[in-house]
């Protein structure tokens, strides 16, 4: 469908405005420009900094404890192995805790606001990093998992639904997706750490990098108290004025088309929601209902579903706590070697995460997540397959070939590398554009506990699979990967090239995904005249 709009003229665009909200922001996006080295754009890249920090700390303690697992000065102090039941229940017990803190950082952040629950989350992540350096015991340790399992589920509940709510449109995809990719900036601080720290006989091996877990939290803490709270949350608390002031400074002034736009269509938002008497607010901050009450609301937590449980079982989690496992089949030996390597490839899989959310805003959700899985299933089948080689040549009383191992160890790098390209930007991201402003904080409560029902029951099976059957157990994960493509290619819902209330429409509609795929946009013809032209893009 093309719509002619003539020569831009005003009075041609006042009357194609009335037309729909998808119209109206392409309109707004053309007529608007967003300067991003403007002193207001880097007020805001330093107000989301804090934000992105609440990544770093789960980045930190993924990688640190995957890192340390490899450590024989760490297994030799809790008489613990790098696989089986007990250092399955150890990494369980983080996931554990997540789940119980999936139940509470919904309704902390709607009813204290998005800061508060930032803030409540490090104050566990603190207390956990403490007891964790000190433990003198398995159960103590235990405790520090699950205090740090607690309070890091709650920061990053809060994180990516206060950066989604306070980014402006045009840059969602961009500076969204670089919430998620601090997490390397955790991860490759933990190994390199844990790599340097190695060298040592004592237990300073691994007490060091863990009281390290202190600071992104710290500063967290600190900065909640300086930065502004979201606009959205205080239009929802009838403080329209103050969300206005905020949306207006950060996302182009007051002549900012985009920005005019934003505002009427939150005020609209609220105007439109049911009222409530504070005991009613009270009650429904613990309703889980509302996911699923209504057709929008199902559609809504199925892609929640969909993206959680697509990228926690895409195979990502056997590279977050058992690569030095995965290097041990393709033929890496040495600990020293297998921290080094670990430690490359968490530069290497944050160059996927950049690369990832640099073209977040142009690269279509659906496409990338329907490639990225059957290119996840392809690296995965090569590392089976260099696994199986070495495996061969190992029984056979053989030295595995070099060639062999190097091309396993390359294919273990592009694996990362693909699901950091994927879906490291957009797991967060994605949850919170889908879901709208009344099930914003539980659709991101329901996304955590079910990440975390996935990793429980696959971080347990896969330590003690790993150590049963290896590499073949990686089928599991390829067939996932491969499943996962297809129920993309047919149901994934997009979401760019509108704003997070513009998506009402899409999801309103008989079949969401298909709504979706039409995208809206200013075009030029060839008598240089502008309209607006709605481009299918479905299968």
């Amino acid at each position: 469908m093309s719509v002619n709009v003539g020569r831009l003229g005003r009075d041609h665009l006042d009357a194609l405005k009335e037309i729909d909200e998808e119209v109206q922001y392409a309109i707004a996006t053309h007529q608007s420009h967003l300067n991003p080295w403007s002193k207001q754009a880097f007020t805001l890249y330093f107000i989301l900094l804090f934000a992105f920090l609440n990544a770093t700390s789960s980045g930190f303690d993924g990688s640190l404890m995957g890192s340390i697992n490899a450590e024989s000065q760490y297994k030799n102090f809790f008489h613990l192995k790098e696989t089986g039941s007990s250092t399955g229940l150890v990494f369980i017990l983080y996931n554990a805790a997540s789940m119980i803190g999936c139940a509470f950082g919904g309704p902390i952040m709607d009813y204290f606001g998005r800061r508060i629950g930032m803030q409540s989350g490090c104050l566990f992540t603190l207390g956990g990093a403490v007891l964790a350096s000190a433990a003198q015991t398995l159960p103590q340790f235990k405790a520090s998992r699950f205090l740090l399992g607690f309070g890091i589920i709650l920061q990053t509940l809060s994180a990516p639904v206060y950066v989604t709510e306070i980014i402006p449109p045009q840059w969602r995809g961009r500076l969204g997706g670089y919430y998620n990719t601090f997490y390397f900036t955790g991860s490759i601080t933990a190994t390199g750490v844990v790599y340097a720290t190695s060298q040592y006989t004592s237990t300073l091996a691994w007490r060091l990098p863990l009281a390290l877990q202190v600071i992104p939290p710290f500063i967290v803490f600190i900065g909640c108290f300086f930065i502004p709270e979201s606009p959205r949350w205080l239009a929802s608390r009838d403080h329209m004025d103050k969300a206005a002031n905020i949306i207006y400074k950060y996302h182009g002034g007051e002549d900012n088309e985009v920005a005019k736009l934003e505002i009427r269509e939150i005020a609209l938002h609220v105007k439109l929601s049911k009222p409530q008497t504070p005991g009613e607010y009270i009650r429904g901050l613990w309703d889980y209902r509302e996911l699923f009450n209504s057709h929008s609301a199902r559609w809504r937590t199925a892609m929640v579903t969909l993206i959680t449980f697509a990228s926690a079982l895409a195979g990502n989690s056997i590279l977050t706590f058992f690569q030095p496992t995965m290097l041990a089949a393709v033929g890496v030996t040495s600990t020293r070697r297998k921290l080094l390597l670990t430690f490359m490839s968490s530069i290497v899989s944050c160059s996927g995460a950049v690369i990832g959310s640099a073209t977040n805003d142009w690269i279509l959700r659906r496409t990338r997540f329907v490639y990225g899985s059957f290119s996840l299933a392809a690296a995965l089948s090569l590392v089976a397959a260099m696994s199986s080689q070495v495996a061969t040549a190992t029984a056979q009383g053989h030295i595995p070939s070099k060639a062999i191992s190097g091309v396993g160890i390359f294919s273990i790098f592009l694996f990362g590398w693909i699901f950091s390209f994927v879906y490291t930007p957009n797991q967060s991201l994605y949850c919170t554009e889908v879901l709208n402003q009344e099930i914003r904080a539980k659709g991101i409560s329901l996304h955590a506990l079910e990440s975390n029902l996935a990793t429980i029951l696959f971080t347990y099976t896969t330590s003690i699979a790993l150590e049963d059957i290896s590499w073949k157990y990686y089928f599991v994960w390829i067939s996932v990967d491969f499943v996962a493509g297809i129920l993309w290619f047919f149901f994934g819902v997009e979401t760019v090239g509108r704003t997070i209330e513009e998506l009402d429409a899409c999801f309103e509609a008989k079949f969401p995904p298909k709504a979706s795929w039409k995208r809206t946009k200013i075009v030029r013809d060839e008598n240089e005249e502008l309209g607006v032209r709605v481009v299918d893009m479905g299968p």
